[in-house]
């Protein structure tokens, strides 16, 4: 029940900023819908592998997880944007390129999460996810050292990302 409810007031939120108001109208639009969404996915999911998905003690984790997730995602923002910076002043010569980086394959919230983190860097461009293959096809501005780009995001995909979405 903590698990849902968590979740009602985060899509709620999430509804309200985008409307930029918290009109008493607004915010029980927001609530009927976050619960049809919440409920469209019980359906889906069916009640057992839902219940197990969004337990308390589950949902607590994953919320734990976002604070590293946001402070890495920002950290590699940061480094993406001092390389581009660095190549764009001819400080640094590139070799841009395609990177296939294994991923977790049928695990598509995972990889949505990895492929918009990824994507946010201005150093890399996702190109494709294939969560039935098990692959992210990243387009890098340094693919010089392809297995040192696939270690790197690799253990920023364990260190930033892997306790809010395994």
């Amino acid at each position: 029940m903590i698990g849902l409810a968590v979740r009602l007031a985060g899509l709620t939120a999430v509804y309200l900023m985008f409307l930029t108001s918290v009109e008493p109208g607004d915010v029980v639009v927001g609530v009927v819908l976050a619960l049809l969404l919440a409920l469209g996915e019980a359906f889906l999911l069916g009640p057992d592998r839902w219940a197990r998905r969004h337990s308390a003690a589950t949902v607590l984790r994953r919320l734990a997880g976002l604070p590293a997730l946001i402070g890495f995602t920002v950290l590699d923002m940061c480094r993406g944007s001092w390389q581009v910076a660095l190549h764009c002043l001819g400080l640094r010569p590139i070799a841009p390129g395609f990177v296939t980086i294994p991923i977790r394959p049928n695990d598509p919230v995972s990889a949505t999460a990895w492929a918009i983190r990824v994507g946010l860097s201005p150093d890399t461009v996702v190109v494709d996810v294939d969560e039935e293959q098990g692959t992210l096809v990243l387009h890098v501005l340094d693919a010089s050292d392809r297995a040192g780009v696939i270690q790197d995001q690799l253990i920023s995909y364990r260190r930033a990302q892997r306790r809010a979405f395994p």
